[in-house]
Formats: C-alpha cells, structure tokens, sequence
C-alpha cells in the first residue's frame, strides 16, 4: 500500500469515526462491584469531559516541528564534524607517510630542471644525466658518417687537412709558402702558428640541440669545414667556447682595449664567419620534429619510473594510514572493553591478527591509490619537461609540480567521474575540496626546507631532523587541510552540504513517520473490531 493510500485510508477512518461511539468489551463483574462499592471523588468527575477526551488534536504545531528541525540538523552537524577529526587522524599518518614521509625519501631522486633535458635548461648548463652532457671528445674524436673524425688521427684528420689545403704550396713565394690568411684578421700568418676554429663552438652548438644526437651526428657537425675558420693560436685559444662576437667586445687579461682591438679583429670578415657558422650550424640542428621525438620518447621512459616512483609513495601511505588506524581501533577496544585473552602475548597475537587482516581487505583501494599514483607521476613528469621547455623548475618545485598534478587529478577524476550516489553540486564540492588540500600539501612541501634548517640548528635535534620535519610538518598539513575543508563546508559554495542535510532530515523523518505508520495501522486493524456497524 502506497502513503498516498495509506492516508487515504486513515482520512476515510476518522470521518467515519467522527460521530459513532466506540465499544468496548465488557469488563468483569467483581471489577464493576469494586468500582461501585468505591467511594465518589465528585470534584474529579466533575472536571471529565469524556467525549472530548476521545477527541486527538491534529492540529499543526510549528514550534514543535521547528525544534524537531534543528535537533535533526545539529546530529547532522555534529556527525559531519566527527567524521572530519576521524579524518584528520588518518591524514595526519597518511601526510607523514606519504608526501612528507616516503615522497621526501624518494624526492632525494629528483633533479633541477626535471627528469629530461631541455634546450632551455642545456643552455643553462643543466643536464638530466651525463650521457646528455657536453663532452668534446665525441665531437673531436669521434667518426662522423663519412669514417672521418675531426682529431686525433694526426695528418689524416680533417682539422689537418683543413689547415694543409689552405697553406701556400709554391717554395718559390716565401711570403705564402707555408702560409695561410687568419680569417679573422686577414693577415698572412705561418700555418705552424694557426688551428682550424670551430665558427660556432661545439659548446654552443651542443646547448643548442646537440645533447639530443648521435655522436655520429656530433662529428658530422664537427667536421664540416663550412663552420671551419683558420686563425692564430693564440686567437683561437682566447676564444674557448664563447660566442664570438661577445668575445671581441670584451677586455681580457685587465686590457683597457677590446679583444677585437687587441687581436686586430676585422669586424667585417668576423660579422661573414659568424653567419656562415650559424647557416651551417642550423643545418645540422635536430629537426622540430626530431625535437618532438627526443621529449617524447625521454619523457615516457622517465614518466614510467616516476610513475613508480609515486604509485609506491600512495600506496605506501595508504598502507601506513590504514595499519595505524587500525592499532589505533584495538587500543581503543582494549581500553573500553579489556582484554578478551588470558595471557597477554594471546591478546596482542590476536589483535594483530585483526588488524592484518583489516589492512589486507584493503588491497585494492592500494591498488587503486597506486594506480592513480602511477598515472599523476607520469603526467607530471610531462608537465614538468613542458614546463622546462621555457623555464628551469628546482628540485623542490619537480616534487611540488608532482604533488600539485596527483591532487588535480583526483579532483577532475571526482568532478568528471563522480560515484552514483554523488550529485553534480556534490562531485564539484568534493573535487574544489581535493584541489584546496592539494594546495595545502604543495604549501607543506615548500614549508618543509625552512622548518628541517630551523631544526638542524638546534644541535640537540640535528640526528633527527628529518624525521621530526616529517612529523612537524605532516601534522600542520593534515590540520590545515581538515581546516581548509571544514571552511569550504561552512561556505558551501555549490550549495552540497545544504542538500545533503535536507536529504538525511528527509530521511530521518521518513523513518519516523514509517515508525508512526507502523503504529497507527496496528491501531486501525484493532479499531475495526470497536467498531459498531
């Protein structure tokens, strides 16, 4: 039977009942006997009104109702908050554990500029590993694709045929024989004197792109004589790896005049050899898309690791919440309740037993933490090397970004896959919830370097700093982050908590008008044998 039925039936029931008496069963007779032998109270009989005392007001009491209300959102209230401090308890060992627990240790592994090398960051002399790193010799000494090499080979290296090919051959013309002309000042100088000169310096060109080639390619850069230029030792020596148009307007060696000066730089002939150098240099850089191959391809082999990297922090730190919450529960038990066992080694066998096995029914929300972990590590890691592509991130800021990119992907996961029982407003109130506390522990991460310095200068607690920074700065985490969401409650933005308390006021009264229900059809089932017909 439906409610729209039921009250039917009840409405139907009163209007019957309005103007027809009610029988009873008739009572003994020794209790009529001992009722008329009584004595009379007539003042009592005086002040009954029999018929109105049948009569049951069905009045609406607002007051009432209105008191019922807030009794009924107080409980709402009060559960929401001690569901907010049994949180914070979790996040206080899921904060130690993880990010600021197992994420610092891990974090030892992260590396100014991130996991892959980037032009930008190359230029500042940051590599992600030595085999990115500027090394001369797989340029100079190294077979290019044609089996030659720059160095290294004496006569038959192309830096020495370079130099012959251009000397005076005729013995007959002492001004050029064994002789060549120094590009860079136009002056007929003894070829013993002289060194081929890279235009633009292997250096230079490395920075620029070369860390992502072959040593092969390296060599073909370094041996082609396009960027060749002959120039005196001493100019070439002078010029090292920098940029040779800085070079000749700066003072050296505490000279009042410039290198150009000093050397007798032609700024013509140097302006032609630095744009002839930079054409073939150019030529030879990686292509956009042997660019966009190298970031991709370094950027999934160092996402799979910090994948790794971050799956194990999570699952780490949801173990570690769930064993400490789980001691925590059998503590509490023992001290309410006692001990169940006779010895006490049985009690603790047994209560470990328990809480061994309320972890491991935990093993797929572990799975689950490390898999999301898994996905925001390598999602962060690409989002890092993009970020470096423009500018270089420091160590603390990689494990920040890390941080940051795990937090926003709950939240969108939230938002854009919430579970059924979530509404939209819901799904968007927790996922605004998910970004602040992210906010939080990047806040934690930035403030962990400045409180671990102020401990280590307390000599008492130096050996263990990074522990108690841990544990400081994990708690101020998870405090802050059960604040920030109790405030974001208390706004309530999207209107999630209201509709939420209306749902279970609802549902609490529909229970106690189911319980009402209950009670007055067994009432009317037992009226229709009163009723006279």
């Amino acid at each position: 039977m439906s409610k729209l039925e039921q009250f039917k039936k009840q409405q139907a029931l009163r209007t019957q009942l309005a103007n027809r008496p009610l029988i009873h069963a008739a009572a003994a007779p020794e209790d009529v006997a001992a009722l008329l032998a009584a004595e009379g109270n007539a003042s009592r009989f005086a002040s009954l009104d029999y018929h109105a005392s049948l009569s049951i007001s069905i009045k609406a009491a607002p007051d009432e109702a209105r008191l019922l209300l807030e009794q009924l959102e107080q409980q709402f209230d009060s559960a929401r908050v001690d569901a907010l401090l049994t949180k914070a308890q979790r996040d206080i060992v899921g904060a130690i554990a993880g990010p600021l627990g197992l994420g610092k240790v891990l974090s030892v592994y992260d590396k100014q500029g991130g996991n892959v090398t980037t032009i930008h960051n190359a230029r500042q002399g940051i590599y992600a590993s030595t085999d990115d790193e500027y090394n001369r010799k797989d340029y100079t000494h190294t077979k290019n694709s044609q089996e030659k090499q720059f160095a290294g080979k004496s006569k038959q290296s192309v830096g020495a045929t370079f130099t012959k090919d251009q000397l005076g051959k005729d013995e007959n013309q002492p001004d050029t024989y064994n002789k060549l002309v120094d590009g860079y000042t136009g002056e007929t100088v003894l070829g013993s004197e002289t060194s081929p000169d890279h235009i633009v310096p292997l250096h230079t060109y490395h920075k620029d792109g070369g860390f992502m080639q072959s040593k092969t390619r390296r060599a073909d850069f370094a041996t082609d004589t396009e960027n060749l230029i002959s120039t005196r030792r001493s100019i070439n020596q002078s010029m090292s790896d920098g940029e040779k148009q800085e070079w000749a307007k700066r003072k050296a060696n505490g000279r009042d005049e410039t290198n150009e000066k000093h050397y007798g730089i032609q700024e013509d002939s140097l302006k032609k050899a630095v744009e002839r150098g930079e054409a073939t240099a150019e030529k030879h850089q990686p292509t956009t898309g042997e660019k966009a191959a190298f970031y991709t391809t370094h950027a999934a082999q160092t996402g799979v690791t910090e994948g790794l990297k971050m799956g194990a922090q999570q699952a780490f730190g949801m173990l570690m919440v769930e064993l400490f919450s789980s001691a925590l529960d059998e503590i509490k038990d023992l001290y309410r309740n006692g001990r169940q066992s006779e010895t006490l080694f049985a009690e603790l066998g047994e209560r470990l037993k328990r809480v061994g096995a309320t972890v491991s029914a935990k093993w797929e929300q572990m799975l689950d933490s490390f898999s999301g972990g898994f996905v925001s590590g390598f999602v962060s890691n690409a989002v890092t090397v993009l970020i470096n592509l423009f500018v270089t991130t420091g160590k603390r800021a990689v494990r920040m970004i890390r941080e940051g990119i795990f937090s926003l992907l709950k939240a969108l996961k939230t938002f854009l896959f919430p579970p059924k029982e979530l509404s939209f407003a819901q799904a968007a109130h927790e996922a605004l919830k998910l970004l602040a506390a992210g906010g939080v522990v990047v806040g934690g991460v930035a403030l962990e370097e400045a409180v671990e310095k102020l401990i280590l200068s307390v000599p008492l607690f130096a050996p263990i700093a990074g522990m108690l920074t841990a544990i400081l700065v994990g708690a101020a985490t998870a405090l802050s982050m059960t604040f920030v969401c109790y405030l974001l409650d208390k706004l309530d933005l999207f209107g999630a908590i209201r509709a939420e308390r209306d749902k279970q006021i609802i549902g609490e009264l529909d229970t106690r008008i189911s319980a009402q229900r209950a009670v007055s059809m067994s009432v009317i089932d037992e009226l229709d044998n009163y009723l006279l017909v």
